[in-house]
């Protein structure tokens, strides 16, 4: 089963030269078609990943685009996971 993996790398809003939680909505396309929009809050410069379930992506295209009030770093990949138990099937 193929999955849609977004990992958010950095989500901030510097605040008098404070870090604090902000908001952000991320779109995630397949090839040119918007597939999902997330809304994501909070504050991290440590990874973050969230799995969405997707159709067949073998050979498309993936991409993220967000909005974000402050400094945020997103990035999508495809990955293949058993449809039983969800985990991450073996390369």
């Amino acid at each position: 089963m193929s999955s849609i993996k977004l990992t958010v790398k950095r989500l901030y809003q510097l605040r008098d030269e404070r870090m604090v939680n902000t908001q952000a909505t991320a779109r995630i396309y397949v090839g040119d078609r918007l597939v999902a929009t997330e809304a994501i809050s909070g504050m991290t410069e440590s990874p973050v990943s969230k799995y969405l379930h997707a159709g067949d992506l073998h050979g498309k295209t993936l991409r993220v685009e967000w909005d974000c009030a402050g400094i945020a770093d997103m990035t999508v990949t495809a990955v293949e996971r058993c449809p039983c138990c969800q985990d991450h099937e073996p390369e």
